[in-house]
C-alpha cells in the first residue's frame, strides 16, 4: 500500500510517501513553503518515484493541534486528493506522532499554542502500539495535568518557551528535554497505515484544533 502523507500544522512543513516500510520524505522551513507550492512538491516528489496519484492507495495528514492555517491547509489538500481518487483518509493527531519520533518508551508531547497556552499528551511506546496515558488537551503552563510514569522524553515546540514550567511541574519524573521540531509526515504515514478504511469515508479525517476559540480580542490578548 502506497500512502501519500501531508504535514503543514508547525514551523517545518513535510510530504512523504510510504511504501511498505520505505519512506521518502521531504521537508521545508514554513516560511518558505505557502500553500500553492504544495501540490507542485508533490507532483515533482512522485515524478521522482515514477509513480502517478492513481498509484496512491490512502491519504493521511497531520491534523493537529498546531497552526490553525496550517492543520486547514493540510485537510484541505489531503480532502482534495482523497475525494478526486475515491481512496481513503485518515488524520492523524500531532502529539501522537511527536510522540513516535524517537521511539521512547514514555514520551511528552507539547506543541506551543501561542496565547500563552501549550498542547500536551502523553503516550507510552511498546513495540509497534502507542497507547495515550494523559489525553492530549490545552493548557495554561502553571496548570499542567498530573502524570505518574518513571520517566519520559519531552518533545516539540512548547519545550523552548515551557522548558522551566515542564521541568518544575514533572521534577518527580526523569526528564529528557528535546528542544528541536521534526518533519513529521513520515510518522504520520506510518501511524495511519493500519487505520486507513477501504474507501473514502470522512469518519477519520477531522482536524483536531483543541482549542475551540483561535482568536482572540486585543483586550483579551493584554490581560
Amino acid at each position: 500500500m502506497q500512502i501519500l502523507s501531508i504535514d503543514t500544522s508547525g514551523q517545518i512543513f513535510s510530504i512523504a510517501i510510504l511504501k511498505q516500510d520505505a519512506i521518502e520524505l521531504l521537508e521545508y522551513p514554513a516560511s518558505k513553503m505557502n500553500s500553492e507550492k504544495i501540490l507542485p512538491e508533490i507532483r515533482a516528489m512522485m515524478s521522482r518515484l515514477s509513480i502517478n496519484f492513481s498509484d496512491i492507495d490512502g491519504i493521511a495528514f497531520g491534523a493537529g493541534p498546531g497552526s490553525f492555517t496550517g492543520v486547514r491547509i493540510a485537510s484541505g489538500i489531503a480532502y482534495g486528493i482523497a475525494y478526486s481518487l475515491k481512496i481513503p483518509i485518515v488524520g492523524v493527531n500531532n502529539l501522537e506522532a511527536l510522540a513516535t519520533v524517537l521511539k521512547n518508551k514514555y514520551c511528552i508531547s507539547c506543541i506551543d499554542a501561542r496565547m500563552k497556552q501549550v498542547y500536551l499528551g502523553v503516550y507510552q511506546l511498546n513495540n509497534r502500539c502507542i497507547t495515550s496515558i494523559s489525553p492530549p488537551g490545552l493548557y495554561d503552563p502553571d496548570a499542567l495535568p498530573d502524570i505518574n510514569i518513571p520517566e519520559a522524553t519531552i518533545i516539540g515546540s512548547g519545550v523552548a518557551v515551557y522548558k522551566n514550567q515542564l521541568a518544575k511541574k514533572y521534577k518527580h519524573i526523569n526528564l529528557n528535554f528535546i528542544n528541536k521540531e521534526y518533519p513529521l509526515a513520515g510518522v504520520i504515514a506510518k501511524l495511519a497505515l493500519p487505520r486507513m478504511n477501504k474507501s473514502f469515508d470522512l469518519s477519520q479525517a477531522q482536524p483536531i484544533y483543541i482549542r475551540n476559540k483561535v482568536a482572540q480580542t486585543i483586550l483579551e490578548r493584554n490581560t
